[in-house]
């Protein structure tokens, strides 16, 4: 149940990094019109999900931090009761 749990982590983990890479760029290429015209919304939509792909990936990587320094607290304080 552990290792289930544990891989369902890991793939969440990376299914969200590998999303918040890809996904910006993909709205990005989509809102491109196809003729050129006077006025181009690709150069602001490009920066605002740029700033939102960084957010996400600081945000993935502060939580993983955390909780790993959460765990490895954690499971000191244990082996300390236990003796070990």
């Amino acid at each position: 149940m552990k290792k289930l749990i544990r891989m369902a982590a890991i793939g969440s983990v990376f299914g969200g990094i590998t999303t918040s890479w890809l996904a910006p760029k993909a709205i990005a290429w989509y809102f491109k019109p196809p003729i050129d015209t006077p006025v181009s919304c690709a150069v602001p939509i490009e920066w605002a999900l740029h700033k939102l792909q960084l957010a996400q990936l600081l945000g993935t990587l502060g939580g993983a931090i955390l909780f790993l320094v959460l765990a490895l607290t954690i499971f000191k304080e244990k082996a300390a009761v236990l003796g070990e």
